[in-house]
């Protein structure tokens, strides 16, 4: 409880410094409000979403555990920096999420971003579109469906596999297990061809989503999903439908268990 009154409190701090830039996802903060009253439900993550200098776009997810024990994902979003600048943004936000772990890290962030934006050449319209000539990778989104997933090996191998490949999703381990990623078409690609390649008692893509848009993106970073678990190592489907809901996924439930 304390975790999730420490967000909130960040969260109304950065409103009142940033007013107009920051974007909360309102359903996220009612869900901590809530929690803050009863402690009965899983303590929710936040969602949120920075413009900085115009052109500069930080989506940012604070986890269950953040800040006593988890760390923010980040994901960047640039009409005038090169692919590479986009990197050495978001290298920027994990180093200073990982220095300052335990602690609410937003406005160092954000202090950290700006003042690495200022060192770099930005790109006019013009430079712009001879730079990214041509039509933009489309996003895809793989949902995978497995008999269990258990494996810290495995689980710690496809964590590392979406940082290298700049994919964001989740896993839901246990029995059954759930596997999502969503990014650039060719990246998907790849990771379906090292995650089929492990060794599995079955694992199926139980389901594809072509063509996204940015915008359609659901996700800013790649983490475990951890609902209620029962004796038989089952997590809490019901939950896990629920979050789905709130994501508006909540159609894939079906398609993933056939029902």
């Amino acid at each position: 409880m304390e975790e999730t009154q420490q967000k909130l409190d960040e969260l109304e701090l950065l409103e009142s410094m940033y007013p107009g830039l920051l974007s909360v996802d309102a359903d996220d903060v009612i869900r901590c409000e809530d929690f803050t009253k009863s402690s009965s439900d899983i303590a929710p993550c936040v969602q949120l979403f920075l413009k900085l200098e115009g052109f500069l776009q930080l989506a940012v997810v604070l986890p269950t555990a953040y800040p006593k024990s988890e760390s923010p994902s980040f994901r960047v979003d640039t009409s005038r920096l090169t692919d590479l600048q986009d990197k050495e943004v978001l290298k920027v936000c994990e180093s200073i999420a990982s220095e300052n772990q335990g602690e609410c890290v937003m406005l160092q962030v954000i202090s950290g971003v700006l003042e690495h934006v200022e060192s770099l050449e930005v790109l006019d319209d013009t430079t712009e579109k001879h730079v990214r000539k041509g039509p933009r990778e489309p996003f895809n989104r793989l949902w995978y469906y497995a008999h269990h997933i258990y494996s810290k090996e495995k689980r710690a191998n496809m964590l590392a596999w979406c940082r290298e490949l700049d994919l964001a999703g989740f896993i839901l381990p246990g029995k059954p297990g759930i596997i999502l990623v969503e990014g650039k078409r060719g990246n998907c690609r790849e990771f379906n061809t090292r995650v089929r390649a492990m060794n599995w008692q079955l694992l199926r893509l139980q389901h594809e989503e072509y063509k996204l848009r940015r915008g359609d993106l659901k996700f800013s970073g790649f983490s475990e999903l951890i609902f209620d678990v029962n004796s038989r190592n089952h997590q809490d489907l019901g939950q896990f439908r629920a979050y789905l809901d709130s994501l508006n996924l909540g159609n894939v439930f079906t398609i993933l268990f056939n029902i």
